[in-house]
């Protein structure tokens, strides 16, 4: 399944932060002979692109506004990351890992999945709140992550609490424990997704 085959499909892994979507989305882009992109990369360069630094990274205060003119990075990190999906979806298979953590970038992937003619499984990554919690805090202080990452990927007891909720419909959703990554059993989570994307298929 996948480039070799001339199978085309998007798989999206998803779920809070420190869930281990980019420890579990290459992996299975691997196994299912598929393209990796990350959301997460796109965020880290768009941020990267300001000289020398990125004032949210040092203020305390910052707002995006200057004068009457509204910075918008969320915005232009969903809107690469959504086109990148319509376009290599039209050539390949697809494994993209995502947070949805705002109601407006659900919204947009909605808008965007109008365009996206292939089947779609979501792969949801949840996990004990306070495992992902204490994860996202070392992970933070590690000093080997992007420091926009550092800096606002370490989220309250309530961010957690609240859990995630899958983006796609219930029979297109793959629910996997994370809460110990060693544990995870790639095998059956590639057999599954194959299994979610063949019923859309036939």
């Amino acid at each position: 399944m996948g480039e070799s085959s001339g199978t085309r499909f998007l798989v999206l892994v998803t779920g809070l932060a420190a869930a281990g979507k980019t420890t579990v989305a290459p992996m299975l882009a691997e196994r299912l002979d598929a393209l990796w992109i990350s959301r997460d990369r796109i965020h880290e360069m768009v941020y990267s692109g300001w000289e020398p630094t990125h004032p949210a990274l040092f203020s305390e205060s910052y707002a995006p506004r200057v004068g009457e003119s509204v910075y918008m990075e969320g915005s232009v990190t969903w809107s690469i990351f959504l086109w990148m999906l319509q376009r290599t979806t039209t050539r390949t298979a697809v494994v993209a890992d995502t947070p949805f953590n705002h109601e407006w970038n659900r919204s947009m992937f909605r808008e965007a999945a109008a365009d996206i003619e292939v089947p779609v499984v979501e792969v949801a990554l949840q996990g004990d709140p306070d495992v992902l919690r204490e994860r996202a805090v070392l992970r933070a202080a590690s000093g080997s992550v992007h420091e926009i990452k550092a800096t606002f990927s370490v989220n309250g007891h309530d961010y957690y609490a609240l859990g995630y909720q899958p983006v796609l419909a219930e029979d297109q959703v793959v629910h996997v424990d994370t809460t110990n990554l060693d544990q995870l059993d790639l095998n059956a989570l590639v057999e599954e997704v194959r299994d979610r994307l063949s019923r859309q298929i036939r």
